[in-house]
C-alpha cells in the first residue's frame, strides 16, 4: 500500500490524486443578491449589461424571481457521480454568481471528470460549470471566476484534495494544517461504483476512514451511491496529522471509486 504525504505547504502529487488551493476574496462592488443564505460561490464581473431575456432564461433548471433587473434559479451540472443544483444569480450590473446554500457541504463543488470505469484527477468545479453554462446562454465571453465564501468572511482559500482508485485497491493521504491557520470548514464528496453486466454481476464495497474510523461506506452491484458530508471540526482540528484512507474491493474489473476532501481556510 502506498502512502500519500499531503503536509502544508509542502505537497506531494501522486498518480491519481489531484490538487487545486483556490483564493478566496469578497467582490468588490455592490453585489445585490441573498448573500446571506450563500455558501462557497464563484463569480465573474462582466464589463457589458447582461440582458435579462428568455434564451437566458432557458440556462436554468428552475426559476425562483426574475425581473427587468434579475433573476435567480438553480443550473442543473451534471457529471458521472451524479446531478448537483448550484444557485445562480444574474443582474443587469454584469454579476454571474453561482454559489452552494449555506446548509450545503462545500465538496458539492466537485465536478468529477472522466466516466466511473475511467476517473480522471483533473479538478473543476460545479459552480464553474455553472457560470459557464449562464455565459453561454447569455453569450458573453467568458472569464475566470473568483470565489468566495459568505458564510466565513475571514476565509482567504479553498483547498481540494482529490483521491481516486480506477481499481480495487487501498490508498492513505496524510493531511496536516498548521496551527497558524484557521480551519472553518472541511467536508468530503465520496463515491464507488461498479457496472458490470457481463456473465454475472458485478458486487463492490467502497469504504472511507478518518484517522482510523470509518467514515462512510458504500457497496452494492451494477450501481453507483455516493455519500456527501461536513467532517465536525473536533474530528477535523489544525497542527493535528490526520490520515484519510480510502479503498475498494470488487469481484469485476470495472467500476472506481474516489474522495474529494474540501477545505475552507484562513492562511497567515
Amino acid at each position: 500500500m502506498k502512502r500519500l504525504f499531503v503536509v502544508f505547504v509542502g505537497l506531494v502529487i501522486a498518480l491519481n490524486y489531484g490538487l487545486s488551493q483556490t483564493p478566496l476574496k469578497p467582490p468588490e462592488g455592490a453585489l445585490a443578491f441573498p448573500s446571506e443564505s450563500a455558501g462557497i460561490s464563484a463569480y465573474v464581473k462582466t464589463d457589458k449589461p447582461i440582458r435579462i431575456t428568455e434564451a437566458l432564461t432557458k440556462a436554468f433548471y428552475s426559476v425562483q424571481d426574475v425581473s427587468d433587473s434579475h433573476i435567480i434559479g438553480t443550473v442543473e451540472v451534471e457529471h458521472f457521480v451524479g446531478k448537483v443544483y448550484p444557485h445562480v444569480y444574474v443582474d443587469i450590473a454584469g454579476w454571474i454568481v453561482a454559489f452552494l446554500l449555506a446548509a450545503e457541504p462545500a465538496a458539492l463543488v466537485m465536478h468529477w471528470s472522466g466516466d466511473t470505469n475511467n476517473p480522471t484527477a483533473a479538478i473543476k468545479t460545479t459552480l464553474e460549470v455553472a457560470i459557464e453554462k449562464v455565459a453561454e446562454a447569455a453569450r458573453l465571453p467568458l472569464t475566470q471566476p473568483s470565489f468566495y465564501d459568505f458564510r466565513f468572511p475571514e476565509a482567504n482559500s479553498m483547498l481540494v484534495l482529490l483521491r481516486i482508485l480506477p481499481g480495487a485497491d487501498t490508498k492513505t493521504m496524510y493531511v496536516k494544517l498548521p496551527e497558524n491557520h484557521v480551519l472553518y470548514t472541511v467536508s468530503y464528496y465520496f463515491y464507488g461504483c461498479n457496472f458490470c453486466r457481463l456473465y454475472d454481476y458485478g458486487w463492490y464495497a467502497a469504504e472511507l476512514w478518518l484517522d482510523g474510523a470509518m467514515i462512510s461506506r458504500v457497496e452494492g452491484q451494477d450501481n453507483l451511491k455516493s455519500v456527501v458530508k461536513d467532517i465536525p471540526s473536533r474530528d477535523f482540528q489544525v497542527d493535528q496529522l490526520h490520515e484519510l484512507k480510502i479503498s475498494l474491493k470488487q469481484n469485476r474489473e470495472c467500476g472506481s471509486a474516489g474522495v474529494a476532501l474540501v477545505l475552507i481556510y484562513r492562511a497567515p
